[in-house]
């Protein structure tokens, strides 16, 4: 076993004072962010165990700017085949004194989890998934996690995507993205850094304020779906722009209610039993995790 000392700042580029209650909220929030990322590592890192955390605050100054400086600790445990590997690979990754452009895969991992939550929270109050300042900010955390571990962006999103797929983890984590942007939001929007990464005004004037989803309790996902085929039912089809439904090969058997997004339009679909079209798949939480409940056409390619 080693143990790994880690530093984390984050510094909100706050103007005045920020109310002793919005620190300790966000302070609260940061501590959730940090836990559930470090609960990620032994996916993110194949044969790397945590096997106890902990988490301290070494500095906190209140005034203009909001500096909050974590100390965390990892006793980390490996598979003996792979001692004569992951020693190197835990040096490389964790410390962030490498060079003035690398992160701690820890730092990301928080960043990921935040910033991925308040993408979750935004689509589920404006009803559809918006290709926005805060969606590039999530695509581009999972491609720097995708080059540091040396997985797929594909599968470093799976392994999120797991982690928040039934209702106590959601909730966990809208909690997290409700404290932890509050000093931010309290003066419009300003940018937030995490050690010498800065995320900026664009992107975080996207993150919805707490109102916007406090007493949600069905945060629907809102994924992207390329080139799916869609099989069309007949009775579906005279019903203009309500009541359409389809059945999405590959994704489920069953069949869903369909909507329109512009510039699709209802005679685009008349006397067409399939098609191929981008979609984004609306999935209800449930108790079981997340079930397809909707389609949104977004553009038909044949």
């Amino acid at each position: 076993m080693a143990e790994v000392r880690l530093p984390l700042s984050i510094t909100y580029d706050t103007k005045g004072l920020t109310p002793i209650g919005d620190v300790i909220t966000a302070l609260q929030a940061a501590e959730i962010a940090i836990e559930d990322a470090v609960s990620l590592l032994p996916s993110l890192l194949p044969g790397v165990h945590i096997e106890n955390s902990s988490i301290n605050v070494r500095s906190l100054s209140q005034e203009s700017p909001l500096r909050e400086l974590f100390a965390l600790t990892l006793i980390v445990a490996f598979q003996d085949d792979l001692k004569t590997e992951i020693p190197p690979m835990i040096e490389k990754l964790f410390d962030i004194r490498i060079s003035e452009q690398y992160d701690s895969i820890v730092t990301v991992a928080t960043m990921i989890v935040l910033f991925y939550g308040a993408a979750l929270l935004k689509d589920a109050a404006v009803k559809t998934l918006e290709n926005g300042a805060l969606r590039r900010q999530v695509d581009a955390l999972l491609a720097q996690m995708s080059e540091a571990t040396g997985m797929s962006e594909e599968r470093v999103r799976a392994i999120f995507d797991a982690k928040y797929s039934k209702p106590g983890p959601v909730k966990r984590l809208a909690k997290a993205v409700r404290g932890f942007f509050v000093p931010t939001q309290r003066e419009g929007g300003v940018s937030v850094i995490f050690d010498r990464n800065r995320v900026h005004r664009d992107v975080i004037r996207e993150v919805p304020y707490p109102q916007e989803f406090k007493d949600k309790e069905d945060f629907e996902k809102y994924t992207p779906k390329y080139g799916a085929t869609l099989e069309i039912h007949a009775q579906d089809k005279d019903k203009i722009n309500t009541g359409w439904a389809a059945v999405p090969r590959g994704i489920t058997d069953r069949r869903l209610r369909m909507k329109l997004v512009e510039p699709v339009m209802a005679p685009d679909l008349w006397n067409r039993d399939h098609v191929t079209a981008d979609i984004i798949v609306v999935s209800k939480l449930t108790a079981d995790g997340y079930v397809p409940s909707e389609i949104q056409i977004t553009k038909i390619l044949d």
